[in-house]
């Protein structure tokens, strides 16, 4: 349909209106609209007329919302622009922030690396890192005085050219197991250094992997065993002084009671012997032979707090003198109880008269309450006593002695121990070494 004519011109003059002043307030928009709606009522065009407009329009302001102002054009630019400025500044300023935290970061990790390197080579062992090939990449000051080189020769050298000729077997065999497993090793070879003679070195060797379990570098401690081995050597001269101090007082000890006693001299000595004999068929440590062996030359020990006269008396002993030998085993085990022995030897000397079946002294222990050392010296000494002359009657032969703990094997002495000493006797011709 076509517009009257003076609508349009009035359209037009309002959009350049608009165009040539963008600040126009939305008051003059209300003021151009009411306008526009006179000019239509009044054209010719169909539609009602300005009474009815005007009842429409009262009985519309009664009903209507207030309208919210909308902002011009220009303004919302404004807005955008301010907004977009912020942004720009906030994003600078987050990336001046994250460039002072790199900055902090990268100086960080220089200083951590310093921190490394220092630690490195102040260590006072050995440090070297080879790649997979064992090709050295770093070392530390204590390398290179330990091979005595410079220290920029090490770098790309193989580990190799530095382990000695007559030693490369052990170090490949220690590089095999590092490959196979990727773990620590520990092994010890010799280092042939830049001058002078080669020298053993203790290796801990520790592997490192890549995400694939790719071996990619080794790290090596290398520590000079020399003044070790030296320092070794001079204490195990040092123990074998006094181990041999030991059992020379341990003798002198024995040899005490025998003074004591003339006629049981060497009584100790044979005792221990078979002691040691019926322990080693019973697969007793080398450790714990020793230990059988001093409890057998310290087992009377006691004696020596019991007068001369009934140790030397001829023919039987009354109760009382009996109640005297009897004490021994508390004299002894009290006698020695300062000593710290590495062995059992105060339980032997206070339980070699006990006997299975609870009938010993001194204080009636029965089976498993006896320790073995015990048990196996109580034959022993049993078989040595019979064997042997006595002030209070003669010998009465091995061969007595050996039905003396056969007849009462499994009731006085264990079964197993007699049961050894027997073959000892009968089947090895075991005899007692005088002296």
């Amino acid at each position: 349909m076509r517009q009257p004519p003076g609508t349009i011109n009035l359209e037009i003059q309002e959009e350049s209106a608009i165009s040539q002043d963008p600040q126009v307030t939305h008051e003059s928009n209300l003021e151009d609209e009411d306008h526009r709606q006179s000019l239509d009522a009044a054209s010719p065009a169909t539609g009602p007329g300005p009474a009815d407009m005007m009842a429409e329009n009262k009985a519309a302001a009664g009903t209507a919302l207030p309208t919210k102002p909308r902002p011009s054009l220009n303004r919302v630019l404004q807005d955008i622009s301010a907004s977009l400025g912020d942004l720009q500044a906030a994003v600078r300023e987050a990336e001046l922030q994250g460039e002072k935290d790199q900055a902090a970061a990268e100086s960080g990790l220089v200083a951590a690396d310093r921190g490394y390197q220092d630690l490195f080579d102040l260590a006072p062992d050995a440090y070297l890192v080879t790649d997979a090939q064992t090709i050295i990449a770093e070392s530390n000051q204590a390398a290179v005085a330990l091979l005595k080189v410079a220290r920029g020769f090490l770098k790309g050298k193989p580990l190799t050219d530095f382990v000695a000729e007559a030693d490369r077997a052990a170090f490949q065999a220690i590089l095999i197991q590092v490959r196979g497993g990727g773990e620590k090793r520990l092994g010890e070879f010799r280092l042939q250094p830049g001058e002078g003679a080669p020298f053993a070195v203790s290796v801990n060797v520790s592997a490192q992997t890549d995400h694939q379990d790719q071996l990619v570098r080794m790290l090596w401690l290398l520590r000079d065993v020399r003044e070790g081995k030296a320092e070794e050597g001079r204490l195990k001269a040092l123990l074998s002084r006094m181990k041999s101090s030991f059992h020379g007082i341990v003798d002198v000890v024995a040899e005490a009671v025998e003074i004591k006693d003339p006629q049981t001299a060497g009584h100790q000595s044979r005792v221990a012997q078979l002691a040691v004999a019926i322990a080693r068929e019973m697969d007793f440590s080398l450790n714990r032979l020793e230990g059988i062996r001093v409890a057998g030359l310290l087992h009377d020990i006691g004696k020596i707090a019991i007068p001369s006269e009934i140790l030397t008396k001829p023919g039987e002993l009354n109760n009382l003198e009996c109640e005297f030998i009897k004490s021994h085993c508390q004299a002894g085990f009290d006698l020695l109880k300062n000593i710290d022995f590495p062995w059992p030897v105060l339980q032997v000397i206070l339980q070699h008269h006990e006997r299975l079946d609870g009938s010993g002294y001194p204080a009636g222990l029965t089976d498993q309450d006896i320790i073995l050392e015990a048990r196996i010296l109580a034959v022993a000494d049993v078989i040595e006593a019979m064997a042997s002359a006595r002030s209070y009657g003669p010998a009465q032969g091995i061969d007595q002695a050996l039905q003396e703990i056969h007849q009462k094997s499994g009731i006085l002495y264990d079964p197993e121990v007699v049961d050894i000493c027997l073959k000892l006797f009968v089947e090895q011709g075991f005899s007692f070494k005088q002296g």
